[in-house]
């Protein structure tokens, strides 16, 4: 394969004014040590920024060469800005693409390099970054993708949608053979990338980055795991089973920082109320297509559920989507997966960062084992329409 030397550093963004040019400067810093002698381009995808995102960037003095692609607000999210970078990738007839969140305060320049050098390779990569994080962060990595994904594709990975991802021209091509769902132009674009990867049996590398500090994403708690799963279970419905677990075993994740910040008492006690109002609408049919949620106690914020519990509702809720009870499987399980965190929480309350890491794999094993107990085959195929957000759109008013 013929190398052009250009390397694509992307930074998907929407009002990310206070962070963004830090975010570039690393990243320029990391491209000028990595590859000093090569063709460097930094784009920025904005999708429908009002704080002046776009200009931050562009007044940011970078050695590399800067480009900013626009989209509109309406209908559009990070998976939008993503495409966008790789089509200009594809365009300038890129090598390798990094993708870097705007919002990190903890860009570090030797990303760069170890990012770019995990996927120097003729044949399609995908790299991931591993790192240590709040332990009231991550919580759609480790309670939904990172399971979900073991189970289901036999692979644990800790990270799959860590945002700091990177590729080379092969992935990116390949890329462009795969449909497409709306969520996928939301937040469900990076699970979209990692389960799309594991289904192709694509080589999926692993790039320890250190500490990762960003804006929590804790008051999109409702919407981003919902837009995850729809991604998620339109990448599964591709299957015709789900498949055995690797043989070799896990590596022990290390992703739990020694420091931490509690969530916003405000954002707990809106996001506890919308769900509670979920939970009331829709019990009967929660309790017969999840039939492990028969079983749960009640808890201050609604429902008790504990780390031996969730491996098996995530098992019902896998099965359900087999059955081809897509909407209500995925809309559902974001109601018991908000219960599930804040039960987490509380869990967790004195353990040390080790601990919790112990806990979230003995969980991610244990999902592995439930799912497989049922030899689940998947038959119904996913049209890949626009997105809705189902069930949860009616309570809309209550997250206000």
């Amino acid at each position: 394969m013929r190398h052009s030397g250009i390397t694509v550093v992307g930074i998907p963004a929407r009002n990310e004014a206070t962070t963004v040019a830090s975010v570039a400067r690393a990243a320029d810093e990391g491209l000028r040590q990595a590859f000093p002698n090569r063709t460097n381009v930094i784009v920025l995808a904005d999708n429908g920024s009002t704080d002046g995102t776009a200009d931050r960037f562009l007044d940011a003095d970078l050695h590399a060469h800067q480009i900013v692609v626009r989209s509109t607000a309406a209908g559009t999210g990070k998976g939008t800005n993503v495409f966008a970078i790789a089509d200009k990738a594809r365009e300038l007839g890129a090598d390798r693409v990094l993708l870097l969140d705007a919002d990190v305060r903890s860009t570090e320049p030797q990303w760069i390099e170890r990012l770019a050098t995990a996927v120097d390779d003729d044949s399609p990569v995908l790299a991931l970054p591993t790192y240590r994080r709040n332990r009231f962060e991550a919580n759609t990595t480790n309670h939904l993708a990172s399971p979900l994904l073991a189970a289901i594709f036999g692979v644990h990975v800790q990270q799959p949608i860590g945002g700091e991802f990177a590729f080379n021209a092969a992935f990116l091509e390949r890329m462009t053979r795969w449909p497409r769902p709306a969520s996928a132009y939301l937040y469900g674009i990076d699970i979209w990338l990692t389960a799309n990867a594991l289904r192709e049996h694509l080589r999926v590398a692993e790039v320890p980055l250190g500490r990762k500090v960003h804006n929590s994403p804790f008051p999109k708690i409702l919407h981003l795991p919902q837009q995850v799963l729809d991604s998620l279970f339109h990448v599964v419905s591709q299957l015709d089973r789900v498949r055995p677990a690797f043989r070799a075993a896990p590596v022990k994740r290390e992703a739990v920082d020694g420091e931490f910040v509690r969530q916003d008492p405000d954002v707990i006690a809106r996001v506890t109320t919308t769900t509670n109002h979920y939970l009331k609408a829709y019990q009967p049919d929660i309790q017969r297509l999840l039939p492990s949620a028969r079983i749960l106690g009640p808890a201050p914020w609604g429902l008790w559920v504990g780390a031996d519990d969730w491996p098996h509702l995530l098992a019902d809720a896998v099965e359900a989507l087999a059955d081809g009870c897509f909407e209500a499987a995925r809309d559902h399980l974001v109601a018991l997966y908000v219960n599930r965190v804040l039960t987490f929480w509380d869990e967790i309350d004195g353990l040390s960062g080790p601990e919790i890491d112990e806990l979230l794999d003995r969980q991610a094993a244990d999902t592995v084992r439930a799912v497989k107990y049922r030899s689940i085959t998947f038959d119904h195929q996913c049209n890949t329409g626009g997105f809705d957000a189902g069930l949860w759109a009616a309570l809309d008013e209550h997250a206000a």
